[in-house]
């Protein structure tokens, strides 16, 4: 995977994160806690954490390549 790549990847997590929190957020105001409101919010949740897990390896091999 090339950086260039490796870069996309992280914001296409972070894009769907923010869309699935949208979803969550009017998903909740319009009929409060119900199946789509979890199901937005553990999506979100596992695109914020798959993001940022692949931005600490890409900041960790951009450290290493510095050395």
């Amino acid at each position: 995977m090339t950086k260039k790549q490796l870069q996309l990847q992280i914001m296409f997590q972070y894009i769907l994160f923010a869309l699935f929190l949208f979803f969550t957020i009017d998903s909740v105001a319009s009929g409060g806690w119900g199946f789509f409101s979890y199901l937005f919010a553990l999506f979100a949740t596992k695109d914020f954490v798959n993001g940022t897990r692949l931005a600490q390896a890409y900041f960790r091999i951009k450290k290493n390549k510095k050395k």
